[in-house]
């Protein structure tokens, strides 16, 4: 994994913010707060950077999209006070379909990508490399679906065109979802961390 600090000032609580695939963090960069927070990114390898965390008291787990099902299989180790689950499932692939995940996978383009990142209403860092972004897809795809029981709040979109709404529902059989009116993309509803975690 990469580990970005999109903010470090010293602070006894840690946001752990697990980014969605391809975009990472570029959709929080505008989030505020008095925490520090780590973005996580690029999941070919889930291995996490515990020694960044060491210093923290509090840890929040914010994860979006693909992050969801990352985060999912960490919260059990990590023991976070909160943890919020944005537009994902502990199982993209069946929430996303399997036919659309694999096709996505099989196909990458940089056209195709664009189209992803249309699709999911952010936008894409200046340097993407299209078979690491596929590889990424794959190994993911290949790793256990993880618990959905440790996350304490779940929250998706309406509108969302990568995880739709009746995946979401299935992907988090008797949990409470709440529903907000957007796409994929929620956080240009926010501007500050505590708004919704």
């Amino acid at each position: 994994m990469r580990a970005q600090w999109l903010q470090r000032s010293g602070s006894e609580d840690l946001i752990l913010f697990y980014g969605g695939w391809a975009v990472g963090a570029a959709a929080v960069q505008h989030m505020q707060g008095g925490e520090d927070v780590l973005a996580l990114d690029d999941y070919r390898d889930e291995t996490l950077p515990v020694a960044l965390l060491r210093p923290y008291r509090r840890l929040h787990v914010i994860a979006w999209s693909m992050g969801v099902a990352v985060a999912a299989r960490h919260l059990d180790h990590l023991a976070p006070a909160r943890a919020t689950a944005i537009c994902g499932a502990p199982d993209p692939c069946a929430a996303i379909g399997p036919e659309t995940y694999d096709a996505t996978a099989a196909s990458l383009t940089a056209e195709s990508l664009q189209r992803f990142a249309r699709r999911a209403g952010a936008a894409l860092p200046p340097h993407t490399d299209i078979d690491a972004l596929a590889l990424e897809l794959q190994h993911l795809a290949l790793r256990e679906a993880a618990p959905a029981a440790a996350f304490t709040h779940i929250i998706a979109g309406r509108r969302d065109r990568i995880f739709p709404q009746r995946g979401m529902v299935a992907g988090w059989p008797e949990r409470q979802i709440t529903w907000l009116d957007c796409g994929h993309n929620p956080f240009p509803l926010w501007r500050d961390w505590s708004e919704f975690r």
